[in-house]
C-alpha cells in the first residue's frame, strides 16, 4: 500500500517540475530584461527631446537678444533646424513610450504564465501530506521509524509554506526583481520536492513492527 502511494504520487508529479522550469521561466526572465531595457531607451530618447527643447530655448533667447541689441537678421535656419529636431525627438520618444507598454503587457502575461504553473506544482505537491498520514496511520511502523517520518514531515510542511510564499511575492514583483525573485521561487520548489521525496522515504523505508 505505501509502495504503491508512493509510485501514484511520483507518477502523478513526473511532468509537473518540467512544466515551472526552463520555457516559462526563461520566458518570464526575458519578458522582465525587455521591460527595464524598453524603460531605458524611453529615458533616453526623452533625455534627447530634453535637450533639443533646451537647444531651441537658447537659440531663441540668442536670436531675442541680436533683435534689441545688435539690429541685424537671425539664424532662421537653425531655429528651424531644432524645431524638426524636437518633432522628430517626440515622435521617438511616442515609439519608445509604446515599446515600453508592449514590454509591459508582455511582461504580465509571462509573470502569469511562470506563476500559474508554480502554483500547479505547489498544489499537488501541498496535497500529499494528508495521504502521507494517512498511510502512517494504517502502517505498523516501529516507534522509532515514526518519529524519522514525524521529522520529516515538520520540514515538508516548512517547505510547503516556504515555497507558497514565495510564489506569492513573486505575483506581485516588477520587472526589475522579478528576475531574482524568479530564482528564489525556483530554488523554494527544489527544495519542497526534496523534502517531499524524504518524507516518502521515511514513510516506506521505515522499519515496521514484526507480528510476534
Amino acid at each position: 500500500m505505501n509502495r504503491l502511494g508512493k509510485l501514484f504520487m511520483a507518477a502523478t508529479l513526473a511532468v509537473l517540475p518540467m512544466a515551472c522550469k526552463d520555457d516559462t521561466r526563461k520566458a518570464a526572465d526575458r519578458a522582465a530584461e525587455n521591460v527595464q531595457d524598453q524603460k531605458q531607451d524611453l529615458r533616453e530618447e526623452t533625455g534627447d527631446l530634453k535637450e533639443a527643447i533646451k537647444d531651441q530655448k537658447e537659440n531663441l533667447s540668442d536670436r531675442a537678444k541680436a533683435d534689441t541689441e545688435m539690429g541685424r537678421d537671425f539664424n532662421e535656419k537653425q531655429i528651424e533646424h531644432n524645431a524638426n529636431e524636437i518633432k522628430e525627438e517626440s515622435k521617438e520618444v511616442a515609439s519608445a513610450a509604446q515599446d515600453v507598454a508592449t514590454a509591459e503587457g508582455n511582461f504580465d502575461v509571462r509573470r502569469h504564465y511562470r506563476v500559474s504553473q508554480l502554483r500547479l506544482s505547489h498544489n499537488v505537491v501541498a496535497s500529499q501530506p494528508m495521504l502521507i498520514n494517512a498511510i502512517t496511520a494504517a502502517t505498523p511502523l516501529t516507534d522509532k521509524a515514526r518519529g524519522d517520518v514525524a521529522e520529516k514531515m515538520q520540514v515538508f510542511q516548512m517547505r510547503i509554506d516556504e515555497a507558497g510564499n514565495a510564489i506569492e511575492s513573486l505575483e506581485a514583483t516588477d520587472e526589475k526583481s522579478f528576475e531574482d525573485r524568479n530564482d528564489t521561487a525556483a530554488k523554494a520548489m527544489g527544495r519542497l520536492e526534496d523534502a517531499r521525496e524524504d518524507a516518502w522515504e521515511a514513510l516506506n523505508d521505515g522499519d515496521r513492527i514484526q507480528p510476534s
